[in-house]
């Protein structure tokens, strides 16, 4: 499989503010590969250092491995090694997971994520099982994903800890927005492995607790607004809570995907059972979106 040429990136490189990418469907609800193309460019030009496609905003879960496949190779050619991309390789089956990797790894990518094990309750044991058999499926830098609100089983320090002592993974995506527990995952492994923020409303507090990189999904629609927060316009964060209580309010992705029209980039509709927005919530979002424009 052809790849672009580009740098090897250590796991220390996985820093700055990054996106997890939407997923574009087109009118008969395959993946829209021009999309991908047009936004990542939008998304490197605005001055993001990484991509995260196939997670929790990329619609994962509605996601066949074959489409994963294709998303993260669209993403990898379009980035074409001017940022990292950290591809999402969750899947219900282990053995697709372990192929996810080894395709990750063979088409580019720089590093693969994924939450623990989800819905059913899983112990720690378990969860440093399933991380180790991502690990032995793959040489890239292996990434947690802690986003118990929706996995339903979180990943412990305890187990956290037997993962960084036994190299299983590179670093740690944490979405849950406490400041304690990003206090506590930079303080134990900060020096050890990549700590990664996320939540939206925690982006500037995570920057100044010391987490390496945030990972954002309104980002896709205001990355440089995003950026500056980063880079310590602390006023950036009033916009970003007035767009991010609209999102939430209108629907998440469907909400994300309704403002990436605006802009001119069409990701289509998201998959059932996401609802699609009302025309309340259409209001809603550009009134947002125009206060956010004036601000900015």
């Amino acid at each position: 499989m052809n790849q672009p040429d580009k740098p090897t990136w250590s796991a220390t490189a996985f820093t700055g503010l990054m996106v997890a990418t939407l997923t574009p469907f087109d009118p008969s609800n395959r993946l829209d590969r021009g999309v991908i193309y047009d936004h990542t460019q939008f998304l490197i030009g605005s001055g993001v250092t990484g991509l995260c496609p196939a997670g929790t905003t990329g619609e994962f879960f509605y996601l066949s491995g074959s489409e994963k496949r294709d998303l993260i190779l669209a993403t990898v050619k379009a980035a074409a090694g001017i940022c990292p991309v950290i591809a999402g390789i969750w899947d219900r089956e282990l053995g697709e997971i372990a192929r996810l990797a080894q395709f990750s790894e063979e088409c580019g990518a720089d590093a693969v994520f994924l939450p623990p094990p989800i819905y059913y309750p899983a112990g720690d044991d378990a969860v440093v099982q399933y991380y180790a058999m991502v690990r032995a499926s793959t040489s890239l830098p292996v990434f947690c994903y802690n986003i118990p609100a929706y996995a339903s089983n979180a990943i412990s320090l305890p187990a956290l800890d037997r993962l960084v002592e036994a190299g299983t993974v590179a670093g740690i995506k944490d979405s849950t927005g406490q400041r304690d527990r990003m206090l506590d995952l930079i303080t134990r492994y900060g020096k050890t492995i990549t700590v990664l923020a996320a939540s939206d409303g925690f982006a500037g507090e995570s920057r100044e607790l010391g987490a390496a990189g945030f990972i954002s999904a309104l980002a896709n629609i205001v990355p440089t607004v995003f950026v500056e927060l980063w880079n310590g316009e602390k006023d950036m964060q009033a916009a970003i809570k007035i767009l991010r209580e609209a999102v939430k309010r209108a629907g998440g992705i469907p909400a994300l995907k309704y403002l990436a029209g605006l802009q001119g980039i069409q990701f289509g509709e998201s998959r059932l059972p996401l609802s699609q927005i009302s025309s309340e919530n259409m209001a809603l979002l550009e009134n947002a979106y125009r206060a956010v424009s004036e601000l900015v």
